[in-house]
């Protein structure tokens, strides 16, 4: 074999192994890549089940009252019934700073707990826009009936906040545990709440 030819095969050669060890770079580095893209995303969605599973503890322990808050509403509802003069004080309710910040990475929640984390916050929106309507001074003026029918259908409205409160509570513990398809076992027990389900759960049920 001629020496230039040898030369000409050598090079090839050197060229290949450099090539291989650029390609074999890229899909390490992809590989790194991805994998950093996982971990990354795993702590965002972490630390945003640990704010919002604080967020909703929190109004859903204010909404319970240590189990005094529907003693506490039908007394106020007894007591609308006996003075129609009386108009209870409604306190403004102001939830859920920690959700309005994630609006716009919403999507780093799964498909497991997506749905009633959702669901709560936007049922503490009309908590919340109904308790404004309740503190004007349209609201003093209305008939007894029909302040007490209002004021009947705004507990009602925390009541099943509160249960929503408590799905989603769930959902996130077990999504903390046991990954997705713990979440999943516990989401097969509940209904959609697009599709409404029965009476809120109280703190402990299973």
């Amino acid at each position: 074999m001629e020496p230039q030819t040898v030369g000409l095969d050598a090079r090839i050669a050197q060229a290949l192994i450099a090539g291989a060890v650029v390609a074999a770079g890229w899909l390490v580095n992809g590989w790194r890549n991805r994998a950093d893209a996982r971990r990354l995303r795993a702590e965002r969605l972490r630390d945003a089940h640990k704010a919002l599973f604080a967020e909703i503890r929190d109004v859903c322990a204010a909404y319970w009252l240590e189990g005094r808050a529907e003693e506490h509403a039908a007394g106020l509802v007894a007591r609308m019934e006996a003075d129609p003069a009386f108009v209870p004080f409604v306190p403004r309710e102001v939830h859920g700073p920690i959700y309005a910040a994630m609006i716009p990475q919403i999507d780093i929640l799964p498909r497991q707990t997506i749905d009633w984390i959702v669901a709560f916050y936007a049922l503490l929106r009309s908590v919340e826009a109904m308790a404004e309507d309740m503190r004007g001074e349209r609201f003093a003026t209305l008939e007894p009936d029909r302040r007490i029918a209002i004021y009947r259908d705004y507990i009602a409205m925390r009541i099943r906040a509160f249960g929503y409160g408590q799905r989603a509570l769930k959902l996130i513990e077990a999504y903390a545990r046991g990954g997705p398809e713990a979440a999943e076992r516990v989401l097969a027990k509940v209904s959609s709440p697009v599709r409404g389900r029965s009476d809120p759960e109280r703190p402990g049920a299973d």
